[in-house]
């Protein structure tokens, strides 16, 4: 199993403010794409992977989250290290945020 595969606890800071995250991925055989779901604490709405690329510790991929009746498309990125640790940013139009976190134990 490919060590992005699992669940994350994430913390982004956004301009909107921060978000607690648990983000539930899934790596292809191949090891060079992922699926999965990020859930949001605060408002309990869960938001679909899209375009998940995975380059060794890289990542990248795609997701649409609202902020109240607007929709944002973010594009992330990020690195993750073996002992389970993992940054990155996301971008949604003149939007930035920033991120951090660690792989839960399963």
């Amino acid at each position: 199993m490919h060590m992005l595969t699992g669940k994350w606890k994430i913390v982004a800071k956004t301009p909107l403010g921060e978000m607690n995250l648990v983000a539930d991925f899934t790596a292809d055989e191949a090891n060079s794409t992922f699926t999965g779901s990020v859930f949001d604490e605060g408002t309990k709405k869960t938001y679909e992977v899209m375009n998940g690329v995975l380059n060794d510790h890289h990542i990248s991929y795609d997701m649409v989250i609202k902020f109240g009746l607007v929709p944002f498309n973010f594009h992330l990125e990020g690195d993750f290290t073996d002992d389970g640790k993992c940054t990155g940013e996301g971008k949604a139009l003149k939007m930035e945020g920033t991120y951090e976190g660690y792989k839960l134990a399963e």
